[in-house]
Order: C-alpha cells, then structure tokens, then sequence
C-alpha cells in the first residue's frame, strides 16, 4: 500500500510528496483541484466529470492538506471547495515525475 513519508510545498508552490517507496514527485495545485474526485466534481454513477475547469481559478492556493486514515489527504483549496478525498494511490499517479 502506497503511503507518503513526507508532504511538502516546493520551491515552484507545489504539492510535493516523498513515498515509502522511495520516490518523490509533485504536481501543481490547480492540477489536483481539476482531478478532484467528490461528488460534486464527478458523477457518483457515470463517472463523468462535472467540474468545469473554466471556473476553477489559474492561481488557486492550497490552504490545508489533512491526512485521513492511513489512505487518503483531505485538500482544501482557496476556492474554498474542501469535500475532496484523495487515496494516496492517485495522489501518487498524480505526482508521479515522468
């Protein structure tokens, strides 16, 4: 099971992330609000995405990030959109460098 050691911002301001793997990556913030799994940015039954990402801010700001259980992140954004439980598992993907 894939679980962050470390969670950081980096010199860029984004979300970074050391693995227990041993990898590293980070993505950008309004990159992880767009990818937002919640109810209200995906439909629970068809999977399709509702978020329009015209309404979401080019310079949104990560306000705070909280761990929930052993697999997921709370993120709550400037915006002030908060209902979004990332698994670590698409954080991962997410920050993944290529």
């Amino acid at each position: 099971m894939i679980q962050p050691k470390k969670v950081f911002r980096t010199a860029e301001g984004k979300l970074g992330f050391e693995w227990n793997d041993g990898s590293r990556g980070a993505c950008d913030i309004r990159t992880l609000r767009l990818a937002c799994p919640c109810a209200l940015c995906v439909d629970e039954h068809t999977g399709e995405k509702l978020l329009d990402d015209s309404t979401v801010p080019a310079d949104i700001k990560l306000v705070k990030v909280q761990s929930i259980g052993r697999y997921a992140a709370g993120l709550t954004f400037s915006d002030g959109h908060n209902s979004g439980i990332y698994p670590y598992e698409k954080l991962y993907n997410l920050t993944k460098t290529k």
